[in-house]
């Protein structure tokens, strides 16, 4: 293991989870959390790194000379990011297009002056929104499942893969993270350096601070602990919706295993998700909720499907 990895993002729920992880299992190696506090509830993640040995940082991706303060770094992990899928279609994609993208090449070129290798967390969102849309599907009673033929290459009953089309539009969120992607690879050629690419699905686990955004897991557990509405948005209305979950601990040893082998896995692009087998439906997760808490709350319905839903 290198000597000093620096975790950009490193107070969020992704980033704050991997630092601990890390040095728990190196506590010689010296982790670096540089954050924003932009995210709600990322400060009080501060305690819980600083007790655990590791240094925090406060500074902006988006100003490189916040980053220039670092003066080593061996491993750069990039979990920064504006997470909202909807981002940007509220208002200006200033802010998203500044951290994903304008961000993230600060980061890269922050690691070509350290000569650091680097890891950067992408998102499953990359692949685009109406090719997804158009697969056949069939329906339970709880869920939608991903018909075993499809015309599209780079998709099976199991899922999509790293062959499946890039064409088409894939929300401002997503095309911030594609083009971050692109520009690490361009990195990696130009300039002779080490990374590899992660396309995360949904992660969950301890301390996730769960929005109607991002966090869905965490957001429908704590409604039906604390109280407060839920709704089923899109795709009918009938929450039947799936996506695959995956626990931060197993994304964790996902990067031990390419910490190990960053230069044999450069340039590689992995989708990182829990599988069909770690999968649920919105419908399914309600009814889960009710059995671990004893409680129902209420549920709206909307069959309007918004810019950024899929199936």
């Amino acid at each position: 293991m290198k000597e000093t990895i620096l975790i950009v993002g490193g107070a969020g729920f992704v980033g704050a989870s991997l630092s601990l992880m890390l040095k728990n299992d190196f506590p010689g190696v010296k982790i670096i959390a540089f954050d924003n506090l932009r995210r709600r509830g990322s400060e009080f993640n501060i305690p819980r790194l600083k007790s655990a040995g590791i240094t925090f940082f406060h500074g902006d991706i988006r100003n490189q000379e916040d980053l220039n303060q670092i003066d080593r770094v061996d491993i750069l992990i990039d979990c920064a990011a504006e997470p909202s899928v909807l981002a940007g279609y509220r208002g200006s994609p200033t802010y998203v297009i500044d951290t994903n993208l304008n961000g993230s090449i600060n980061c890269f070129e922050l690691a070509r002056k350290r000569k650091a290798d680097v890891i950067f967390l992408s998102t499953s969102r990359v692949y685009p929104l109406e090719s997804i849309r158009a697969l056949k599907y069939t329906e339970t009673e709880t869920r939608l499942v991903l018909a075993g033929q499809q015309k599209v290459h780079g998709v099976t009953k199991l899922g999509i893969s790293e062959q499946f089309p890039l064409n088409g539009n894939r929300t401002i969120y997503g095309a911030t993270k594609l083009a971050a992607e692109l520009m690490l690879s361009e990195y990696l050629e130009t300039y002779g350096m080490s990374g590899i690419i992660n396309r995360c699905g949904v992660l969950t686990g301890p301390w996730q601070m769960g929005t109607v955004d991002q966090g869905f897991v965490v957001f429908w557990v704590a409604r039906h602990c604390f109280g407060g509405k839920l709704s089923y948005i899109g795709n009918g209305g009938q929450g039947k919706q799936v996506r695959d979950i995956l626990h931060i601990k197993d994304l964790y040893s996902l990067l031990k295993i390419q910490l190990d082998n960053i230069p044999k896995l450069s340039g590689h692009i992995f989708n990182v998700g829990g599988g069909p087998k770690n999968s649920i439906s919105l419908m399914e997760l309600t009814n889960l909720c009710h059995q671990i808490t004893g409680k129902r709350i209420e549920l709206s319905s909307d069959q309007l499907t918004r810019p950024g839903d899929i199936p």
